[in-house]
């Protein structure tokens, strides 16, 4: 009898970690209890130019692997037990002396397919979190369209997280946490980050995002109803919100509550590029009360190859009407009408 409950228990259990209720397709497990041992194997043998999702369930464990979703496995739903529970890890770095690998292999996880799914899953950077320190160590490099994460988390030190490099592309994170110190957020698409967790992992000196958006890219990075904390006393850690990599930058925090202290100019003033808007809108402390926000940069410069400096003016502010314009099936409906939040089990 104590067996017939369980097994019940484990099917609902299956079946409830589907985004849309219905059974995995394959199992993953360490111990050998299921399908395949190994994450890439269970992508690997997932049907090329899906138009349906292909749902691997993954048990408890820590998986020591690069993984690689190539361009024809699209649909690929990654479900893990929990994000505790879960973790993918790897240690390449793709910068600084010694071997150095490109983004495209040097990240934990690299996602070049449409349409991907992740859920309860720790992707990690070894590297980064154990040495606390540089060069670019990436848990998740996104070069697709159409991919969703949640409650998932996401850690390493420098350059945790790259997304899409194509203007226009677009994810959603949901319910997510992404750690990091130095341009932990970096790179372009129109990038939707509902209720997230920043963790800020170097006391001071550090930069959230640094993108590179194009001149034609839509709304670019959206940050809202976000937590920016950190370890310790959060209030002692000192962070800029970003720098602009490259091109034309676009990034907005709407409702962020945050526990640091971020320097009254909140953007640093040059990289590489010169943004066109940056500016949060209705940011408070960790008691509630809100931030001053007037003395917000609006004037960033770069120099040429020649030393020439070029400087620009960007807007720093949102008024409540625009703020309320950044959903997200405005910022993510494209010329398609995704809306990724029909996939997610609790959504309303």
């Amino acid at each position: 009898m104590h067996k017939s409950i369980s097994l019940i228990c484990s099917i609902l259990f299956v079946c409830l970690a589907s985004p849309s209720g219905e059974a995995h397709d394959r199992v993953v497990a360490k111990d050998g209890s299921g399908d395949f041992t190994t994450i890439q194997a269970a992508i690997d043998a997932a049907p090329d130019g899906s138009t349906s999702p292909y749902k691997i369930f993954i048990k408890a464990g820590v998986y020591k692997e690069h993984v690689c979703i190539h361009e024809s496995k699209r649909f690929v739903y990654l479900i893990g037990e929990s994000k505790d529970a879960v973790t993918i890890t790897d240690s390449r770095v793709c910068g600084g002396d010694g071997i150095a690998y490109r983004p495209q292999y040097g990240a934990t996880v690299v996602d070049n397919a449409p349409d991907t799914y992740f859920e309860n899953l720790t992707i990690e950077n070894s590297w980064g979190v154990e040495h606390q320190g540089g060069p670019q160590a990436l848990a998740l490099n996104i070069t697709s369209d159409r991919v969703v994460l949640y409650n998932c988390r996401l850690r390493s030190y420098q350059d945790t997280f790259l997304t899409t490099m194509t203007e226009n592309n677009r994810h959603y994170l949901k319910d997510c946490e992404i750690e990091g110190a130095v341009d932990f957020i970096y790179g372009s698409g129109n990038v939707y980050f509902d209720h997230c967790t920043l963790n800020i992992v170097r006391k001071s000196g550090g930069w959230i995002v640094a993108p590179c958006h194009p001149e034609r890219t839509l709304w670019g990075y959206v940050f809202m109803n976000c937590t920016i904390t950190a370890p310790g006393v959060p209030s002692e850690t000192s962070v800029w919100l970003g720098r602009p990599w490259h091109e034309r930058p676009l990034t907005v925090f709407i409702n962020t509550t945050t526990h640091v202290t971020i320097p009254d100019e909140g953007w640093f003033e040059h990289m590489g590029g010169l943004p066109k808007l940056w500016a949060d809108y209705n940011t408070v402390d960790a008691s509630g009360n809100k931030l001053d926000l007037s003395k917000r940069r609006n004037s960033y410069y770069s120099t040429d190859k020649y030393g020439n400096r070029m400087q620009c003016v960007a807007k720093n502010y949102l008024t409540s009407e625009e703020a309320s314009q950044y959903t997200v099936e405005n910022v993510l409906k494209g010329n398609d009408g995704w809306n990724p939040k029909t996939l997610l089990v609790d959504s309303k």
